[in-house]
């Protein structure tokens, strides 16, 4: 009997370029998702920082109240909301001075303590919308909320809680459309 020849075969070049171009396609689609995914837990981060913070300030507010303590209430305004927290967040870099932030990273929390003001550097900018000129960011700062109250016919205002406002709008915007 006679030999079978096996003849192995590569892929032409035209197959290994259809091949090369499926994969390159299907990376550059992943690779959109993936960014927007990341504008996504970037925005959830924020938003989950800032209700923690919101949520802190809220109890030291009913702690100052059930004490009588209206004095050490007031000076809650304009101070450091990370420090109510127990735990603050890993991209928190604490107290920076006005000579050091331009060597901040995107995606970082700090406090100005020269504007009493908490900030927040924004990573993807090309979804994030602020009214600030320069590097995107979100400001915030701890306000007094005031109330009024009739008295005997007259209208009183005093300090009925603290929020943390943001100093000016601000908005994500959708990556996903």
């Amino acid at each position: 009997m006679g030999k079978k020849v096996l003849s192995q075969r590569g892929f032409t070049l035209l197959e290994l370029a259809v091949v090369v171009s499926i994969i390159s396609i299907l990376a550059v689609f992943a690779l959109n998702r993936y960014y927007k995914l990341l504008v996504d837990v970037e925005r959830a981060s924020m938003t989950h920082d800032i209700g923690v913070m919101r949520s802190a300030i809220s109890l030291q507010v009913a702690d100052y109240y059930v004490r009588g303590d209206m004095a050490g209430l007031k000076q809650l305004i304009g101070s450091n909301p990370m420090e109510l927290l127990a735990e603050t967040p890993v991209n928190y870099l604490g107290v920076v001075s006005r000579s050091k932030q331009a060597d901040i990273e995107p995606g970082s929390w700090y406090f100005d303590p020269a504007a009493q003001t908490l900030v927040y550097l924004v990573r993807n900018q090309l979804y994030f919308e602020t009214a600030l000129e320069g590097r995107a960011r979100a400001r915030f700062k701890i306000s007094p909320v005031y109330s009024e109250k009739l008295q005997g016919g007259v209208k009183t205002s005093y300090l009925s809680g603290l929020t943390l406002q943001a100093l000016e709008p601000y908005r994500w915007l959708n990556p996903w459309g």
